[in-house]
């Protein structure tokens, strides 16, 4: 039985190394722009809350998105919603791409795991751990930089 967890391990290295990638780059994003820490709590939270939508509160999210699309006012809000997001994504488009990148790896991490049947408790584990190791990789290698250049 051991055998096969490891095995179900080592086909994600892929989705997993693109999650870990994908956070140490908004990482150093963070650190180049001399993010303050509120901005590293707001993403923390981000960071557990997709991790908390995609797995263990998937079916009330899907429930309600669907909702949404059952009513005139629902189809309202869906494109008042659409339309915030297209100004947020002219106006601020280099973060808008960030997080567009962030949402897809998760989302290609969450499918891996689907076929896989890992299960919900262990990928929101890797969800939520995953983008911890490439945030705290890009919090290391800034450290490095920082004393290197002292």
């Amino acid at each position: 039985m051991q055998r096969v967890n490891r095995d179900k391990i080592r086909s994600f290295w892929l989705s997993w190394s693109l999650l870990i990638l994908a956070y140490g780059t908004y990482g150093q994003l963070l650190h180049g722009v001399g993010a303050e820490q509120l901005v590293w709590v707001v993403s923390l939270i981000f960071v557990v809350v997709k991790a908390g939508i995609f797995t263990l509160l998937w079916h009330p999210t899907r429930r309600f998105v669907l909702l949404g699309f059952q009513s005139d006012i629902g189809y309202l809000v869906m494109a008042l919603m659409l339309a915030s997001l297209v100004v947020l994504a002219v106006v601020q488009f280099r973060a808008f791409i960030y997080v567009v990148v962030l949402v897809a790896t998760t989302i290609l991490v969450r499918i891996d795991c689907l076929t896989k049947q890992l299960g919900d408790r262990l990928t929101f584990l890797a969800l939520l751990g995953l983008p911890l190791v490439g945030m705290g990789l890009s919090w290391l290698l800034n450290q490095l930089i920082i004393e290197v250049s002292t």
